[in-house]
């Protein structure tokens, strides 16, 4: 592997959306523009037809559009995620997002106003930060309202959101704060409970997971391909849906009859980016866990403490 210039996750993280953005395209164009065409095997061998050459630029344009859908993903996708639910790191010990939305901090006590005043600068950045978040919903409005609906309505974020039970979340709170603490990492501040909620302990964690549970690296790595190509899919089926949602609008003729077809496919997509966004939350959280769960039976952590 060391050899190989490509890894896994450039076939899952970039060729395949790539390629299956471009295959959905198609496949709906056809399926729009060819009334007969009522199968998707049809569909498929009109879209299948190419010579090697064909096939090599096709290639390239599926891996160079996956790295562009990786990196919109990485600040759309990924930012609904932890925006609405927060880390997996802290939520699995027990951290709660308080709000999808940034609000004013309130002093716990009179003493604290001085420290806690909004000034008018820092009012106008929440005001601003806010309406992005907002723009976001927007843009992923087809996964955002099969996400309220079953995500939040009918309780599904608890298949990827929730915590710990208590035993491992105290120990895994107990072992970070001994690893931050630690000789090699530790500042003139002793971490406490209190501050695992305010800082990327995270990153910490998982670099020393990494480099010290040799056993465990390709389980990783295959976690982050993983989460990577389901979170690239949600993005793909988001933006599926924008396009397909844009042609049936243009099918509305004068008597407003209803295309019952093209409300289902449009449902469909709706339906697989929130089935994508599920699975995706739900590797992203296991990548998280293993990492956690390393330093909890690390019994090195114990001992140079």
């Amino acid at each position: 592997m060391k050899q190989n210039p490509f890894s896994l996750y450039d076939f899952l993280g970039y060729l395949i959306p790539g390629s299956t953005l471009i295959y959905l395209f198609l496949i709906l164009e056809n399926w729009t523009d060819d009334k007969s065409a009522k199968n998707i095997e049809s569909i498929f061998s009109s879209v299948s037809k190419y010579n090697f050459q064909e096939i090599f630029f096709f290639i390239i344009a599926s891996y160079a559009l996956g790295h562009l859908i990786s990196f919109i993903s990485s600040i759309s996708i990924e930012k609904y995620g932890n925006w609405k639910y927060g880390y997996p790191s802290k939520t699995v010990i027990g951290y709660k997002k308080r709000s999808y939305l940034i609000k004013k901090e309130k002093p716990l006590n009179w003493e604290q106003d001085l420290f806690l005043y909004e000034t008018d600068s820092k009012r106008c950045s929440r005001y601003l930060r806010n309406i992005g978040r907002i723009f976001l919903i927007v843009i992923l409005l087809p996964l955002t309202i099969v996400e309220l609906l079953f995500g939040t309505l009918l309780n599904f974020k608890n298949f990827y959101s929730k915590g710990l039970d208590d035993y491992l979340m105290n120990t895994i709170k107990r072992n970070t704060l001994l690893l931050l603490n630690s000789e090699g990492l530790s500042n003139t501040t002793i971490m406490t409970d209190k501050d695992l909620r305010e800082i990327d302990f995270n990153r910490v964690v998982h670099h020393y997971a990494f480099e010290n549970s040799k056993q465990h690296q390709f389980r990783m790595v295959n976690y982050v391909a993983l989460y990577g190509f389901l979170r690239n899919l949600v993005l793909t089926f988001v933006i599926s849906f924008w396009y397909y949602f844009t042609v049936s609008l243009k099918t509305i003729n004068g008597d407003l009859s209803v295309n019952w077809n093209m409300v289902w496919i449009n449902l469909l997509l709706m339906s697989l980016s929130f089935v994508a966004f599920m699975a995706y939350m739900k590797f992203y959280r296991r990548y998280t866990l293993e990492g956690l769960m390393l330093i909890v039976v690390d019994k090195n952590i114990k001992t140079n403490n």
